[in-house]
């Protein structure tokens, strides 16, 4: 098997049990078990379980502010910027679940440099929720109590889907998507139909 497919079948190997199991409970030998090879030959890929970790959590930080900047890059009006926000933030959450679980848990797991790392991409993720709620206040559609707090809020809402989004389920990602921008508005104080 070519390096980077050995590489890639690890990473997703140990994703499915750390999302089962948690990173602390989960050691290499686990994830060689599933893979059907020896725990010495996933050195040969990565040099640690932490660095595996890195690669998960970094990568899906990555990809959700990836997603949102294409998502966002042709909007320009704030009540669609956010629309089009929340939608791109559920899409993302129902199609990257297992991923966005394992990095929100085990985020007290990663250890510096990858730590910090992670913590301002989160904090660049914010910021760009931030962006569109404060002019949506500015301009006089949005009515928070507190810029930061509504932000969160928002985005907490959308990545619960995380926990619970099945495709079997009664409602598509997209369909889902569109109830979430609704109800963004509506906790924004904008009256939606």
């Amino acid at each position: 098997m070519p390096k980077r497919e050995r590489r890639v079948q690890i990473a997703r190997a140990a994703l499915e049990l750390f999302d089962e199991r948690g990173y602390n409970a989960t050691g290499m030998n686990d994830v060689a078990k599933v893979i059907g090879i020896s725990a010495s030959s996933i050195y040969n890929h990565y040099s640690s379980k932490q660095e595996i970790l890195a690669d998960i959590s970094i990568g899906v930080h990555e990809d959700l502010l990836r997603f949102n900047a294409e998502e966002l890059a042709s909007k320009h009006g704030v009540m669609d910027r956010m629309r089009t926000a929340m939608r791109a933030h559920v899409i993302f959450h129902t199609r990257h679940a297992q991923e966005v679980r394992v990095a929100n848990k085990e985020l007290d797991s990663l250890e510096e440099p990858t730590r910090g790392v992670v913590t301002q991409l989160r904090r660049d993720y914010v910021a760009r929720w931030e962006e569109i709620v404060a002019r949506g206040v500015e301009e006089g559609l949005f009515h928070v109590r507190d810029l930061r707090i509504a932000c969160w809020s928002l985005i907490d809402m959308g990545l619960g889907v995380s926990f619970w989004f099945s495709e079997e389920g009664k409602y598509s990602s997209e369909e889902l998507a569109d109830m979430y921008a609704d109800m963004a508005l509506r906790q924004l104080g904008v009256e939606t139909v």
